[in-house]
């Protein structure tokens, strides 16, 4: 009988090791993926600024040369 409980204790004990290491990974991975969105975020307005600055360029362009309807690089 004492046998028994001292299973059942080491198996007790193996769930919880296993509990935390779960719960452990978990919050950092949650870490992660806010990190992860942060600069998905900056990026995507980064992107955005960068598309604005590019059309504004394209109407200057277009003001400076009528003729010309796309860069000289395309």
């Amino acid at each position: 009988m004492h046998r028994m409980k001292k299973t059942e204790s080491n198996r007790l004990a193996e769930l919880e090791e296993r509990i935390v290491e779960l719960e452990i990974r978990f919050t950092h991975q949650a870490r992660q993926l806010e990190e992860l969105n942060e600069v998905l975020t900056e990026s995507a307005d980064f992107i955005a600024l960068l598309r604005q600055e590019n059309n504004t360029f394209r109407q200057m362009l277009k003001g400076l040369s009528p003729d010309m309807l796309e860069s000289p690089d395309e």
